[in-house]
């Protein structure tokens, strides 16, 4: 590894001191206010009080069947307040989150439980008959706790602490959850983060967040990925409302746009093509009638297109903040853009790191590069989660010492970027799909950025298609029309006006729809190989 060329990206707020865990965040909220509302699902709320008592009855079942420390245990249940009490409850346990979503094909979540050990699942029993060998055990409130059938847990984990379900005391390095990546052999990767990870990564988001106890968050993210962590205890843990959305109002932008105005909904974490299609339905939204303070986006490069901008020109008291992280450590980094959506760049940069976290900007051996130059980025501090589950040396590979403290763990995400001339990091793609032709680097987003503001085209995509052969690799665009008028021909011109001619893509297909990864992202591959 060489010598560092250029210091790291520091974190602008590391006076942000964060608990142990994040459960005690919420029961300060329980504590000071137990009637207040915690979560409202289909226009019913239930207070920080219920939402507490709950989780503990679940948690002192759940030490009774064995479940301590460590154990992991499946989260198998819709978009609700159980799912919330579930989540807290299996925390207060010790018990070690493993969710899993329903709309995942069977095979997947039987290889998910198979291993991660999943020995206990709590949730809708009407979907456990898809998840193989468990059988239900005890039914609290709604909450369904099942086991597997081969398995004598009672016999075989009972304890002195589990005969007077007394509830542990947490550590920082204790594990929080598990949640599944997509991985390159064709199987999903089990991602450790501990409790002190997820801990600063709450007390930051709060502190950093417009906010507070008297507004509301949407429960928007799939229950088996780690945003609903990040949903949960931001909202909860500074004393605000959770709203559960239901899977069509997730889907469907105009219902979610009701869902806001209804609920009076002030801040929702989503995938950009989400706040893409949300744009579209956006000429009846106004402060008044969508509050919304914040919307956050991670996960995918944002494109400040005509239809972006005109929906928060709308909503003057709205930011739109870009945060970049990977599965492996959360969120990293954030940028909220400038209060003029004017001065807003067409493709906003990350920003900088979140607390008591550093990026570096790396070369192939793992040196930092200059300012300026693209590199790898490297994140380390206390964003790093753990590692993957079971996977110790694919962990020893990407998990490495830091590249200027060999005492801290940094985290090779893979992922292009740079430093720009404010000291800004920009996310500039894959490392491994860097997109190249005929040797001019392109990025795609600022074609994208060009098709989505065209009133003609609902949505918009480009790949590159072709061998690893440069010669042999063109761009194709695949476009959703947003009117039957749409006519290729006259788009690629306008594209002509606007890009060099190395930019312009050699075919515009139309298709009905693009589509989506289980997270809502856009499925590049797919239309790849769809193609």
């Amino acid at each position: 590894m060489s010598a560092p060329d250029a210091p790291p990206i520091l974190a602008e707020t590391d006076d942000v001191l964060a608990p142990t865990t994040v459960l005690s965040l919420v029961k300060t909220q329980v504590t000071s206010a137990p009637d207040a509302q915690a979560v409202r699902c289909g226009g019913a709320s239930v207070t920080y009080g219920t939402v507490w008592q709950r989780s503990e009855e679940l948690a002192r079942t759940l030490v009774r069947l064995g479940v301590g420390q460590g154990r992991t245990v499946g989260l198998y249940a819709e978009r609700s307040t159980d799912i919330v009490v579930m989540i807290i409850g299996v925390m207060r346990a010790g018990g070690v989150c493993v969710p899993l979503d329903v709309s995942y094909p069977e095979d997947r979540i039987r290889y998910m439980c198979d291993d991660a050990k999943v020995e206990v699942v709590v949730g809708h029993a009407e979907f456990f008959s898809r998840i193989g060998d468990f059988k239900p055990w005890a039914e609290l409130g709604g909450v369904t706790i099942a086991t597997r059938t081969d398995v004598n847990l009672l016999a075989n984990a009972w304890t002195s602490a589990a005969e007077t379900a007394e509830l542990p005391e947490l550590a920082t390095d204790d594990l929080a959850y598990v949640v599944y990546t997509s991985g390159s052999t064709g199987r999903p990767k089990g991602v450790m983060y501990e409790h002190g990870n997820l801990a600063n990564l709450i007390a930051w988001q709060i502190h950093d967040s417009r906010c507070t106890s008297t507004h509301r968050t949407a429960q928007f993210s799939p229950a088996s990925f780690d945003i609903i962590f990040q949903e949960t205890f931001t909202t909860l843990g500074s004393g605000g409302t959770l709203v559960c959305c239901s899977e069509d109002e997730r889907l469907d932008p105009a219902l979610l746009g009701d869902l806001i105005e209804r609920e009076q909904i002030n801040r929702i974490f989503m995938p950009f093509v989400a706040i893409q299609a949300l744009a579209r339905f956006a000429g009846n939204m106004t402060s008044r009638t969508h509050p919304l303070l914040e919307i956050l986006t991670a996960g995918e490069q944002v494109q400040c297109g005509d239809r972006i901008r005109e929906m928060f020109e709308r909503l003057p008291d709205c930011r739109l903040v870009n945060q970049w992280g990977t599965t492996e450590s959360h969120v990293s980094t954030r940028y909220s853009l400038p209060e003029r959506v004017a001065d807003w760049p067409a493709l906003p940069p990350i920003g900088r790191p979140i607390a008591h976290t550093h990026i570096h900007v790396c070369d192939e051996h793992g040196g930092p590069v200059p300012h300026g130059e693209i590199g790898e980025l490297w994140v380390a501090g206390a964003a790093v989660g753990r590692g993957y589950l079971g996977l110790p040396e694919r962990t020893a590979a990407n998990f490495l010492p830091d590249p200027c403290d060999a005492g801290t763990r940094a985290y090779r995400t893979g992922d292009l970027g740079r430093v720009n001339s404010q000291g800004e990091l920009e996310f500039l793609g894959r490392k491994d799909t860097q997109v190249k032709v005929r040797g001019f680097r392109i990025e795609l987003g600022e074609i994208e950025t060009l098709l989505n503001s065209m009133p003609e085209i609902a949505e918009a995509a480009v790949v590159v298609i072709g061998s690893d052969d440069a010669s042999e690799r063109f761009l194709q665009a695949f476009v959703v029309p947003a009117s039957p008028d749409l006519n290729r021909t006259e788009i690629a011109a306008a594209l002509r006006k606007a890009l060099p001619g190395y930019m312009v893509p050699s075919q515009i297909a139309t298709v009905g729809s693009l589509p989506r990864t289980p997270s809502g992202k856009l499925d590049r591959l797919a239309l790849v190989m769809a193609r």
